[in-house]
């Protein structure tokens, strides 16, 4: 996320709203508060928000929506969240912003003509507990980045973002409509079909695109085939995926990755792609 080069944020005071008991326990649960600290640390949060959008205003930013209160989990997807930084989101000109509370890690903006794709989806939290959140897929220098927020109002914000980028706002529910990432092998196939180890990197599942150590893309729509190996051929610490596709200039290529379950990222990738999945078991194999 390219770091914000105004430290400010929105104007006119904060307006106070009355919250239902039950939109009061939700905001708590996803912004990770409880116990009798939740009105003190509302109070303190409140504060920095309204900070927050005084200091955008006094800036001469164009603030189009926010900010509100939002937890960020991070620029990268992961299996399960953290506590993230709570902070102040909001759409300003044409980017969506934020600005920590305790910490400065995940401030700055995101262009909306960089934003791929937003979706709201449910992410696990510490404790067992699961959150509503917006996850802004995003090209950047240092590859693909996913920054996944959390909160009360969140929906609106991605409303908002959706409408001043002329994106679609897909929800996913009470799941995920990415998968991963995990640490992997690329594998390089010989013309005698013979696989070996290139090198480890993070394998992701992006809802159009597997990604390898966030730069190397294959399109879904670009694939033919998969193939899935256990034991015998291509196996040496795990199973291997072997994806077929057409590359950037229409020429067949094939990509193989060492990563554990692979039949589950095969599974993963047929339910985003209809494509044709053969599971190897040595000399055996099944066609799915």
């Amino acid at each position: 996320m390219a770091r914000a080069t105004e430290a400010g944020k929105i104007g006119a005071r904060w307006p106070a709203r009355r919250c239902r008991p039950a939109a009061v326990a939700g905001a708590m649960e996803a912004l990770d508060v409880s116990g009798g600290g939740w009105w003190w640390q509302r109070r303190r949060r409140r504060v920095h928000v309204i900070r927050v959008r005084t200091a955008w205003v006094r800036a001469g930013l164009v603030v189009r929506y926010g900010p509100i209160g939002a937890v960020c989990h991070g620029l990268r997807p992961r299996a399960a969240y953290g506590r993230g930084v709570f902070g102040a989101a909001g759409l300003v000109g044409g980017a969506l912003a934020f600005e920590g509370q305790g910490s400065s890690v995940f401030d700055g903006q995101i262009a909306l003509e960089q934003v791929r794709r937003l979706g709201l989806v449910t992410i696990a939290l510490p404790a067992g507990r699961r959150a509503r959140a917006l996850a802004a897929h995003y090209d950047s220098p240092d590859g693909w980045r996913v920054a996944t927020f959390s909160g009360q109002d969140i929906p609106e914000l991605a409303a908002a973002l959706s409408s001043a980028g002329a994106l679609p706002l897909h929800d996913a529910g009470e799941g995920r409509d990415d998968f991963g990432p995990a640490r992997a092998t690329h594998m390089i196939q010989d013309v005698y079909g013979e696989w070996t180890p290139d090198r480890e990197g993070a394998l992701y599942l992006a809802p159009d695109r597997l990604l390898f150590e966030w730069r190397e893309v294959i399109l879904l729509v670009t694939m033919a085939r998969l193939d899935v190996y256990h034991g015998g051929e291509g196996r040496r610490t795990g199973t291997l995926l072997r994806v077929e596709y057409a590359a950037p200039d229409g020429t067949p290529s094939a990509a193989g990755f060492l990563v554990e379950h692979a039949g589950r990222w095969a599974e993963a990738i047929v339910r985003r792609a209809d494509l044709p999945l053969t599971v190897h078991e040595g000399r055996k194999r099944k066609d799915l």
